[in-house]
């Protein structure tokens, strides 16, 4: 991968090459799965509106789901209350 000389000033926090490099070989998905799996989406009569590919990426999804869920169950009454009086 290549990465720019120069880096702008408002993203000297992040270090992409850094990042990149540390995840290299280590990532839990195989990128050739990945593209089959692609590809396959992209021929499937009803492909799925969204989708997450690797167990990694479903696990951070599933638990934003569940943090997602607990909140709107937390707020159903508030949620609820401005529907017009009947």
């Amino acid at each position: 991968m290549v990465f720019a000389e120069k880096r702008h000033p408002a993203y000297d926090h992040l270090d992409a090459k850094k990042r990149a490099e540390g995840r290299h070989m280590a990532q839990a998905g195989d990128p050739i799965k990945g593209a089959k799996a692609m590809y396959e989406l992209a021929i499937m009569k009803d492909p799925p509106l969204r989708i997450v590919l690797g167990s990694d990426a479903y696990k951070t999804i599933m638990g934003k789901i569940d943090t997602y869920s607990e909140n709107y169950k937390k707020y159903e009454e508030f949620s609820n209350s401005t529907d017009v009086d009947k």
